[in-house]
């Protein structure tokens, strides 16, 4: 369709069709004194006004959902490796969700552009069901791997749908404030899930602590089926080319498969695979958006591939890194959600320095407490040094996050929003699916290699930290 409810087009927006899709016309408000563009203050209430605030409320809680399980999976992970005897598999089960929902979003594009989005959304629900099952019912690790791989085919098909609907529904300056928005939901599960995941499971098991949370997930989206129509769309072709996208996971499945190996066949697949993904992740985002849109995309990858990369680290990092329990791995995980829930609340779209360059910087600051904590400190110091930095890393995700997740919509040059939100949630995606290989694949080669668990932290932060300043560097050159 090429129009959609009055609700969505109300105050000073635009309205438009290019290349069959509807999306709402970029319009800034004139600011006299410096002769620039000033963004509108965008109140609460518009963002959650008629049927795309309705939509807007389901898809925050369907985030919710998603949130306390993605935390009860970072918290229990170790807990499970070493209830299953699975320690080989760690690093491959830690990128799976990622690398499956990195092939998914690169055909989500044309997806989204065949397929009505009620029906990707019960596509993506009926997988999500089957994977929650066979990690929950797992008799070894290889079914959790499994189970994590399904899940990721659901969770790369409800991405794109969902970030396609805030492109479509929203304009430039409110985006910001939608995405901030999603701060706010993790802040709840940012307090209780960690701490709630880990009584669970020192109480009923890991398995009670993996199922609980599905049936969040699982209400979230059938309210979300309630309001899907608000959505705009058209059948369309997508300029994405998912060859590529495809052969990303490919190479990334070749990296994850070569951290649990043997040998130097396996070094040499891991190092392969992850110098080959970081090429095609950079190859498919330019491919599929135009020059300035895809340098805001290289840069939001690679911000989530260092903050994520230090996140899915916190647990391992804790609990085998120090010999601490696992309710103190769940407070370093909350006060890094905490801290990116509170900042990413208040959105600097236009701040006198940079908020993106400030964010990404205190993420690298982060990286370098971590790897001082494991390499320079006796255990109880480094704890207090490891939950610091992770505060960091949680604040500079906040700075980051909204502006480089709703930056690209702006400068995407008549790209369908169903596109656009797809390349985003696949940057986001890949970039978190490459960090998790990097860091996972690493510890479990020097595992394997018979490293103590704090050195061979140490050489994944070291690695971190290169991540984090290649960020810096596109953050700093990506409005050239």
């Amino acid at each position: 369709m090429s129009t959609h409810s009055t609700d969505a087009a109300r105050g000073d927006r635009g309205r438009a069709t290019r290349g069959g899709v509807g999306y709402i016309a970029r319009v800034e408000a004139s600011d006299p004194a410096s002769g620039t563009t000033a963004a509108r203050r965008v109140p609460l209430s518009a963002v959650l006004r008629g049927r795309r605030g309705f939509f807007l409320v389901a898809l925050l809680l369907a985030e919710f959902g998603a949130a306390m399980q993605g935390i009860a999976y970072s918290t229990i992970l170790p807990l499970v490796a070493e209830d299953l005897d699975g320690f080989g598999l760690f690093g491959a089960t830690l990128a799976a969700g990622n690398i499956a929902a990195v092939a998914m979003l690169a055909l989500a594009p044309r997806l989204l552009g065949r397929f009505r989005p009620g029906v990707v959304l019960f596509a993506a629900t009926v997988l999500y069901i089957a994977g929650a099952a066979l990690a929950v019912f797992a008799p070894a690790m290889a079914w959790v791997l499994a189970g994590t791989v399904v899940r990721g085919v659901a969770a790369g098909l409800l991405a794109g749908v969902g970030m396609g609907a805030i492109g479509a529904l929203y304009d430039e300056d409110e985006r910001p404030r939608v995405f901030g928005l999603f701060s706010l939901v993790w802040l709840l599960p940012s307090f209780v899930g960690p701490a709630l995941n880990a009584v669970v499971a020192e109480w009923a098991g890991w398995r009670w602590a993996l199922a609980w949370p599905a049936i969040l997930v699982l209400l979230a989206r059938l309210l979300m089926g309630r309001y899907i129509g608000a959505i705009p769309w058209e059948p369309h072709r997508s300029s994405a080319r998912p060859a590529v996208g495809l052969a990303v996971a490919g190479v990334l499945a070749l990296g994850a498969a070569g951290s649990s190996a043997a040998g130097p066949w396996g070094i040499a697949a891991f190092v392969v695979g992850v110098l080959s993904a970081a090429a095609g992740i950079s190859l498919f985002l330019a491919r599929g958006s135009g020059a300035a849109a895809g340098r805001v995309l290289r840069c939001f990858a690679l911000v989530c591939a260092a903050y994520f990369g230090v996140y899915e680290l916190l647990s391992l990092t804790v609990v085998e890194g120090l010999g601490e329990s696992v309710v103190w791995a769940s407070v370093a995980i909350s006060a890094a959600l905490v801290a990116w829930s509170v900042v990413g609340l208040r959105p600097m779209p236009r701040a006198r320095v940079d908020a993106v360059v400030v964010g990404t910087g205190l993420i690298l600051a982060s990286i370098v407490g971590m790897a001082a904590a494991v390499q320079l400190f006796p255990p109880s110091w480094a704890l207090v040094v490891i939950i610091a930095s992770a505060v960091l890393a949680g604040l500079g995700m906040g700075l980051s996050y909204p502006l480089l997740s709703s930056e690209p919509f702006t400068v995407s040059g008549g790209v369908p929003a169903s596109t656009t939100g797809a390349l985003v949630a696949f940057a986001e995606t890949a970039g978190t699916a490459w960090a998790a290989l990097v860091g996972g694949g690493l510890y479990s080669l020097a595992h394997a290699s018979g490293l103590a668990a704090r050195p061979s932290l140490f050489l994944v932060f070291l690695a971190l930290g290169v991540v984090s300043m290649a960020a810096i560097v596109t953050a700093v050159r990506r409005r050239r």
